[in-house]
């Protein structure tokens, strides 16, 4: 396992390729539960949206660290676009469908206003 700096490293590193950008993802989501590290993982999902293999695992990450954690951020959450959105709801659903639920009034209630 390489260390959380490392593993931003390759993400930021323009030379790494996607198999190893995937895996630094994949390793983030695994073994860190902190704030960081799910900001972080927002951001790349945000800057590589038009990869979905990279922002396929960072919204799987995300949602793999909110079920692990029984903690959820609605906001972060929201801030998750395309592939990286789908992908960490479908894990919320599978495993909390309450906070799937409860996402889905929020969502609705934003675009009312």
């Amino acid at each position: 396992m390489g260390n959380k700096k490392q593993l931003f490293e390759i993400l930021l590193d323009p030379s790494s390729n996607d198999a190893e950008k995937d895996d630094a993802v994949i390793e983030l989501g695994d073994n860190y539960d902190d704030e960081e590290t799910i900001d972080f993982l927002i951001e790349v999902s945000n800057l590589y949206s038009n990869n979905d293999m990279i922002a396929a695992s960072c919204g799987e990450s995300i949602g793999l660290v909110y079920v692990r954690t029984q903690k959820i951020d609605y906001e972060k959450i929201c801030k998750l676009k395309g592939t990286a959105l789908s992908e960490a709801l479908s894990l919320i659903k599978k495993h909390r469908i309450d906070w799937y639920e409860s996402y889905l009034c929020l969502n609705s209630q934003k675009k009312t206003n």
